[in-house]
């Protein structure tokens, strides 16, 4: 006669020490099991900071999409180059499409919206390196938000791989 997991809720054998899906001590102590829910409880709570870190830096790159859109206005409307305007609104579109895209694969698209703001302040760097340090605070917490979205992304891809009933969450 089979069982339910009380973790995972898969079929189970009675003569099974543990599941064989989730690991959970079916023969085991008392403390054994509450050790192992504990664990359970902690690293679903690490998916959900992740997702938390990564909806966060999904903002950013709104924002900072938003940024350089409004900087696309603001060059033309001072200088009345086409080409700086579309440099700017280019920008603006790739940050709005990574953010769009960072909770399909967010390591990918946190990465490619790291490296691509990372460039743009090398750029800004080699134009005119006091430009770098104009916003810098901005640029840390920016840089930083993004660093931590994809920190928090492998952290729990690496989770979900290594337990994967955690994926039905």
């Amino acid at each position: 006669m089979d069982i339910n997991c009380p973790n995972c809720k898969e079929e189970v054998s009675q003569v099974e020490i543990d599941c064989e899906n989730c690991g959970f001590p079916l023969s085991g102590t008392d403390k054994e099991k509450s050790i192992f829910i504990g664990r359970q409880i902690s690293n679903k709570a690490k998916i959900g900071d992740a997702k938390e870190s990564q909806a966060k830096a999904k903002k950013i790159l709104y924002v900072i999409g938003a940024l350089q859109l409004a900087n696309a206005f603001l060059v033309y409307g001072q200088t009345k180059s086409f080409d700086d305007a579309i440099f700017y609104f280019v920008l603006a579109v790739l940050f709005g499409v990574f953010a769009y895209l960072s909770p399909k694969k967010p390591i990918l698209f946190l990465s490619l919206a790291l490296a691509l703001l990372l460039g743009y302040y090398a750029f800004l760097y080699f134009i005119d390196p006091e430009l770098i340090f104009r916003g810098i605070l901005w640029k840390i917490v920016f840089v930083s938000f993004l660093v931590y979205g994809i920190w928090n992304a492998n952290e729990e891809r690496e989770l979900k791989k290594k337990h994967s009933f955690l994926n039905k969450d």
